[in-house]
């Protein structure tokens, strides 16, 4: 019992240090996520108070602040958190000891961590939102467009799978860049680009534009939410094919 038990102690230790490690700096992987947020809703709702002043008795469509893009700023924002966080720990944790897999593991279970946080507390941002009616002035920053009309538990979940999409996309551009430096970051995303516009150019050679909108038009936001789970397990793998190979730089 004890020769099968050890390793997995040890190997929920080094996941631990790894967690812990990341935790250490919780200026990058939490306050400052919030802050950019914050910022960016106060600037809304700043925007907001000016147009009603401006427009005086005349008044505002009912919906004029119903559909607002600002919480994709905070959304975009993770891939960077990302890669900083692996940028910064992968060498030193792997020197304590850590093994690549470990390292990744306990990685992984910080950005599901994250992703939960963070989608759970748009999503109560969210229903604080709805209980002021648009904080007093109909505006949704929060839960805009259709989220607007989801259940909240919905918005969560749409939110927190995100969240997963883009901590774990960072994750292959944090291995990458610790693999092959600033050299692979821009091989790797002039290769995105070149997969976009071969893509785009395909579906319009084909004529299957009318085809690929009726495919998103025909699904709800949980739905589509739910597909990125593909593209997020295969990020995640390939951000681990890479890691195994990197080399930690002192």
């Amino acid at each position: 019992m004890t020769a099968i038990a050890t390793p997995r102690v040890a190997t929920a230790r080094r996941i631990g240090t790894t967690l812990r490690i990341h935790a250490a700096n919780p200026w990058a992987i939490v306050y400052t996520p919030w802050l950019i947020l914050m910022g960016v809703f106060l600037l809304n709702f700043s925007i907001w108070h000016l147009v009603l002043r401006a427009a005086g008795d005349r008044g505002v469509n009912p919906d004029a602040f119903h559909y607002n893009g600002g919480v994709s700023w905070v959304l975009f924002y993770m891939v960077v958190v990302a890669v900083q966080a692996m940028n910064q720990t992968f060498s030193f944790v792997v020197g304590l000891g850590a093994t690549r897999r470990d390292y990744f593991l306990g990685t992984a279970v910080l950005f599901v961590g994250l992703s939960l946080m963070y989608g759970v507390g748009i999503a109560a941002f969210a229903g604080l939102e709805r209980a002021t009616d648009g904080w007093g002035v109909s505006g949704w920053f929060f839960a805009p467009w259709t989220f607007a009309t989801m259940p909240l538990w919905e918005v969560a979940v749409v939110y927190t799978l995100v969240m997963l999409f883009m901590f774990f996309g960072g994750s292959t551009v944090a291995a990458v860049f610790v693999r092959w430096g600033a050299n692979g970051i821009i091989l790797f995303f002039a290769s995105v680009a070149v997969l976009i516009v071969a893509s785009l150019y395909a579906i319009t050679q084909l004529e299957a534009w009318d085809a690929v909108g009726q495919f998103f038009s025909g699904r709800d936001a949980i739905q589509l939410a739910l597909m990125s789970l593909v593209v997020t397990v295969a990020a995640g793998f390939v951000g681990y094919a890479l890691m195994r190979r990197a080399t930690p730089k002192g």
